[in-house]
């Protein structure tokens, strides 16, 4: 996968400068999380929590830096390298749409000079790398953003150490925040997922603006360029707009003389050669009028966009859901022949659309996630996609690797582990192998009778009592059992003593007839 275009940020830009009020607004619906704090924070017009909800791993660290605003005072950072990931959990809405965004200052909270390179997964997909030494130098956070469809009733954000990760993985700040769910169409988001990669409103200058311009805490950068702007003079309606866009960013407007072409080279980055999406907004400056409107075509790399767009003082918005693009990127507004009128631009959104449809199957999923809740110290990098990515299943757990993602065994002979076996074991129904010897597994055995595939069951050397289930003897592809050093007590039932072709083993140890 494709790496993304890095957001930075100054960290004075951080408190986005808010209109006047009266009274605090409500935070924008979401989680925002400051990493590693202990202790809500408010922020401009936001209030932070702490994140020990969301996690169960990983330490906490301050920065020595009393300057820094509060949610890049703390990071939590991730030492353990024998983990294949780490994992936040956030309840959400199965269908909704939502942004994420990750936010990283480094701060030397672990006495480095540099900070470490490592990877960000969301459900189980590689987002992207995590570089930030560069912003990092030159006094910049850095911070990525993706727009997505929960496709169930949980959402995880992860951390993973790669090839090139030398000391512990980190982050600063997780927002999680509810979108429209008319924002962004055209994309396929069962498929699909959006990575920001400019948000910018056109004319402006300064800061960038936020919540409570906008209600759903996008950042809109400034971009000037070399072509004049106009101030305007009547405002929009953003709920008229598919994406919502703040009444700010039709302010200004880049334009042009009378009659002539308006050439704006935006992104001011290069693009990776990749599928984008990208809306463009505009709004005649003039007062309202029969007059004020204006015709022009728009050509993005001498590709036609859109043709005869009719700008008015209410504003438009024009996307394209799917564009190839690599490098720079140059959009020309051609005027009508009979209006004379030069184009104008407002802003604009690019986001590249980035292929989101890894998932281990959702019945192994909860079976797993259950697995989990059982026992008391469950492996540290048991949350997110048991299977996804590849690289980074459980620890312990074997994935299927064709087809549809399934777990096809479990390993975990030996890691001193504590709980009971739920039933839920019984949902994980292609699966050939089951080693849990050598822990300390109690209460009894679960009803494993749908575990069709199922060859090898290790259950020795742990706490297990109650009776051996009849329905183990069920399982026509078993090949061997072994129940020895635990707490079973009953009769060996005929439906396994008639078994042929069977290493079963089930003494010393049980109080077994």
């Amino acid at each position: 996968m494709s790496l993304f275009i890095v957001f930075v940020l100054l960290l004075c830009l951080l408190t986005i400068i808010p209109p006047s009020l009266d009274a605090a607004l409500p935070n924008p619906r979401g989680y925002y999380i400051n990493c590693g704090s202990s202790q809500e924070e408010t922020v401009g017009d936001i209030n932070w929590i702490p994140d020990q909800s969301f996690i169960k791993v990983g330490n906490a660290s301050k920065i020595p830096n009393p300057d820094l605003l509060p949610i890049l005072s703390t990071v939590r950072f991730f030492p353990d390298a024998s983990a294949q990931k780490y994992c936040y959990v956030f309840p959400v809405a199965k269908g909704g749409k939502y942004l994420l965004r990750s936010t990283y200052y480094y701060g030397g909270f672990d006495g480095g000079e540099k900070p470490p390179v490592f990877d960000q997964i969301v459900d189980g997909t590689k987002w992207s790398t995590v570089d930030t030494a560069q912003n990092y130098a030159n006094g910049l956070t850095t911070y990525f953003e993706l727009i997505l469809v929960a496709q169930g009733r949980t959402l995880s954000f992860c951390l993973a150490r790669n090839d090139q990760t030398t000391s512990s993985p980190f982050v600063s700040a997780i927002e999680l925040i509810n979108l429209d769910d008319a924002m962004y169409e055209g994309t396929d988001f069962s498929k699909y997922a959006l990575s920001t990669v400019a948000r910018h409103r056109f004319g402006h200058t300064g800061d960038s603006i936020s919540y409570p311009d906008d209600q759903f805490n996008r950042y809109w950068s400034a971009f000037t360029d070399s072509n004049p702007y106009v101030e305007c003079h009547s405002n929009v309606t953003p709920a008229e707009f598919w994406n919502f866009p703040p009444v700010r960013v039709f302010q200004r407007a880049l334009t042009t003389s009378r009659g002539k072409q308006l050439v704006v080279q935006w992104p001011p980055v290069e693009l990776l050669s990749a599928v984008y999406y990208m809306a463009l907004y505009f709004q005649d400056n003039r007062s309202p009028s029969p007059y004020s409107w204006r015709v022009f075509d728009v050509t993005v790399n001498e590709k036609e966009f859109i043709k005869d767009l009719n700008v008015s003082t209410s504003g438009v918005m024009v996307y394209g859901a799917q564009w190839a693009l690599s490098g720079k990127v140059q959009i020309m507004m051609t005027p009508s022949k009979d209006f004379p009128v030069g184009p104008v631009i407002n802003a604009g959104e690019i986001l590249q659309v980035v292929p989101f449809n890894h998932r281990t199957l959702t019945r192994d999923v909860i079976a797993m996630d259950e697995l989990a809740r059982s026992l008391k110290n469950p492996p540290s990098d048991w949350s997110g996609d048991p299977c996804f990515p590849e690289q980074h299943s459980w620890t312990g757990v074997i994935c299927s690797q064709d087809g549809t993602k399934r777990v096809v065994g479990l390993n975990l002979t030996n890691f001193g582990l504590s709980g009971s076996l739920p039933d839920s074991i019984g949902s994980l129904t292609a699966i050939t192998q089951l080693r849990l010897s050598k822990n300390k597994f109690f209460g009894p055995i679960p009803n494993l009778s749908s575990l069709k595939n199922l060859e090898t069951l290790q259950l020795q050397d742990n706490q297990l009592s109650g009776p051996i289930p009849s329905s183990l003897g069920e399982l026509q592809n078993l090949k061997e059992i072994f129940l020895q050093n635990n707490k079973l007590t009953g009769n060996v039932p005929k439906s396994l003593t008639s078994k042929t072709g069977v290493d079963i083993r089930i003494q010393p140890g049980n109080e077994i007839s």
